[in-house]
Parts: structure tokens; sequence; C-alpha cells
């Protein structure tokens, strides 16, 4: 991706935008994760029901550390499943839920993914993106750009197509916060 076209995704994010991008999995809905009117514009656009959390994405373990309770088995799921193709959901830290204007739970799904392109957006935003996938809820992932609703594009702030980086099915969700690894979604 063009440095300008970065740039544009990071002004439109900082002004609450929200953009649809494709990841390793399928194309995605993303805005700040810290932004109360960011974040209820996603669930807008998705007609996504508010008890649903979202997913975040993160450049590192480190930022994963930062906002999550991870002990020793934590530590070794997470290094062993990230990044790739997977969520994992983790507990918060103590006074960490009132960052994410989304969260019901004390419960978050995180994902790292090798996209210099979203992590470039994530080094210079400064904060994590809250995503969801870019259709409306109860329909199909898109897994090419035509699959995504023209209705969902119109929404969007922005939104950026490159077919080649999709491997075409969601990610993995593990909920790793007890003692026994809970796939949620394969």
């Amino acid at each position: 991706m063009k440095l300008v076209t970065v740039k544009a995704i990071i002004d439109i994010l900082n002004k609450d935008g929200v953009v649809i991008l494709p990841t390793d999995t399928v194309y995605g809905l993303f805005c700040r994760a810290y932004s109360k009117k960011a974040v209820s514009k996603i669930y807008s656009i998705k007609g996504r029901a508010k008890h649903k959390p979202l997913q975040v994405f993160v450049r590192s373990k480190d930022e994963i550390y930062a906002l999550a309770k991870a002990g020793p088995k934590q530590k070794r799921l997470i290094d062993e499943m990230l990044p790739g193709r997977r969520t994992v959901i983790l507990a918060l830290k103590p006074g960490m839920k009132k960052r994410f204007p989304f969260l019901k739970k004390n419960t978050l799904g995180f994902r790292i993914i090798r996209s210099a392109d979203i992590n470039h957006i994530l080094r210079h935003l400064g904060e994590p993106l809250a995503a969801t996938s870019a259709n409306k809820s109860g329909e199909p992932s898109p897994i090419k750009f035509r699959d995504i609703s023209k209705n969902i594009i119109k929404k969007s702030d922005f939104s950026m197509m490159n077919d080649k980086m999709i491997k075409g099915k969601p990610s993995t969700v593990a909920d790793i916060t007890g003692k026994d690894i809970k796939i949620l979604r394969k």
C-alpha cells in the first residue's frame, strides 16, 4: 500500500471513521478501539447486536500483556497461536474494560496478523483497532471485495481492495482465560 493511502486511512481513523481493510482471513470493518463514536458506527453499519463484542488488532504480544491478564500458560499459548489467523480471548487487567466502549464482559479477543499495512497503521495510530467482518450480521464473511455489500461500502469512510491477501475463512477463536482452551469458532 502506498504511504499516501496509509496516511489517509490514519487520518480517517483519527476522525472516528470506519474503514474496510483486507486481513489474512476476510475483509473487515475497522475503527479506533477507544472511540465510542467509531465503534457505534461499526455496530450500525453491520447491524450487529450490541451484546456481541468486537475483536481488537494489536501489533505485538507486549500490547496484549499491557491490557490483559496472561500467566505463563496463556503466554505459551499466545506464542504458539499468534501472529496468525487466530483470535485469542483473555481476561482484561483491572481498569482496562472501560477503555473499550463495546465490552459488556471483562474479556476481549486479540489478533496479531502478518500485515505490513495494518501493522503500519497500528504503529502510527497508537491504539488497537476494533474490528469485525465487513458483512451484515448473519451473512457470510466477505472473502472477495465483490462480496462486500454496496451498502456497507457506501456507509464506510474508506475501503481498500486486496483479494490476494485473504485466505478465505474467519479466524479461529480460542478462549484461553481458563485452565483449558475453549475453541469458540473453528
